[in-house]
């Protein structure tokens, strides 16, 4: 996309290095930019991948809003290949400005055989 404001799912370090370049910072839960990008970065080591809400919408996601049957988390899914897509609304956002984008992070589901 040419919007400079867009943000693809973030799953390598080194599209994060490329989003830190351009001013954005990884908010968390401990509330110490340093100690959180330490912490995402860890995810990214391990496969994991966050997807920005607005990169959600666009791709199709719904979203279901916080609850006692979501454990307090929003969730966002899309079925592929008849099989759902869903991640749920982690403790980290995207901050540029103040513009703050909720990342949400890709839950392992095991397809059936």
């Amino acid at each position: 996309m040419n919007d400079p404001t867009f943000v693809e799912p973030i799953n390598t370090l080194d599209y994060l290095e490329e989003l830190l370049c351009k001013g954005y910072v990884i908010k968390g839960p401990r509330n110490d930019s340093s100690r959180d990008l330490i912490s995402f970065k860890a995810f990214l080591k391990k496969g994991k991948e966050f997807a920005p809400e607005g990169w959600l919408s666009n791709m199709g996601y719904e979203f279901i809003e916080p609850s006692t049957f979501t454990k307090g988390h929003k969730i966002a899914y899309k079925i592929i290949d008849e099989f759902p897509d869903e991640r749920f609304n982690s403790n980290y956002t995207l901050v540029k400005g103040n513009r703050e984008i909720p990342l949400y992070l890709k839950m392992s589901v095991v397809k059936p055989e």
